[in-house]
């Protein structure tokens, strides 16, 4: 689930520090480069470098190279590395790479650890407000998962004070009222993520979801139906496919007796 190419646009500039390119900041971006295209590769340079003295830097490549090639719990403990040694060079980046240490966890399966991360990141002001709805949004996937409802609506509130344009914030946030059975508030936050990604499988899916949930099969078959149409081969027609049947399947209710 890690955001690669959001994760190369935030790491590549430099700190606020260093309106310069150094050396090092030119080697790290060409390190993150390799890691897109062959990360096996970025893994072994960003070890070298490290053993060299790349300090944070070389640390942040090689957990972006580790999670390019999905080995999530071994990024995440590195990512971390390279937070802590960002802080300690005060480099504007370190709230960064906590959020991608965040979201390595998250791939993980390590809630606790991912939660964690995603706090550091927002301490401080060194995230705009686009990057701070990003990690509300992550937390509020961790909270759910940890079973605390009540914490993710707050972040999911917050992340859509932050940056009313995320269409995956809106998404989340109807996801998770209708699982509370909020279903007046699931269909308010589906509307607005739809007008803002209208061609999204995913926000059609929930739109079915929300409008089943409702008692609304006629809408819930022509959301899901839309999915289908939208992206024929992702899973989320495969979800879409597979409550369409159970609708087909479902026994139509008996008529009422009008001569009575």
């Amino acid at each position: 689930m890690l955001l690669l190419s959001l994760f190369l646009l935030q790491t590549t500039s430099p700190a606020l520090s260093q309106p310069l390119l150094t050396l090092d900041e030119v080697q790290f971006n060409e390190c993150l480069k390799l890691a897109q295209i062959d990360p096996p590769s970025a893994v072994t340079q960003a070890s070298e470098w490290a053993i060299k003295g790349g300090g944070h830097l070389a640390k942040a490549c090689h957990g972006f190279a580790l999670a390019a090639d999905f080995k999530f719990d071994l990024a995440t403990p590195i990512l971390a590395e390279a937070a802590k040694g960002a802080e300690v060079k005060f480099d504007s980046r370190a709230s960064r790479f906590w959020a991608q240490a965040g979201n390595a966890a998250i791939a993980a399966g390590q809630m606790d650890i991912a939660l964690e991360a995603l706090d550091k990141s927002l301490v401080g002001a060194l995230l705009d407000n686009a990057e701070r709805a990003e990690s509300e949004i992550d937390r509020a996937r961790v909270l759910v998962a940890l079973n605390r409802n009540n914490e993710a609506e707050a972040a999911l509130s917050t992340a859509r004070g932050l940056s009313p344009e995320n269409a995956v914030a809106w998404l989340l946030s109807a996801t998770l009222a209708r699982r509370v059975n909020k279903l007046s508030d699931a269909l308010a936050y589906i509307q607005t993520s739809a007008a803002l990604a209208p061609r999204d499988p995913a926000v059609a899916l929930e739109a079915g979801n929300i409008a089943i949930a409702a008692g609304d099969e006629s809408t819930a078959r022509k959301q899901w139906g839309q999915v289908i149409a939208i992206a024929p081969n992702s899973r989320q027609a495969t979800s879409a496919t597979t409550q369409l049947a159970a609708l087909a399947t479902k026994p139509t209710p008996p008529e009422e007796d009008q001569s009575r």
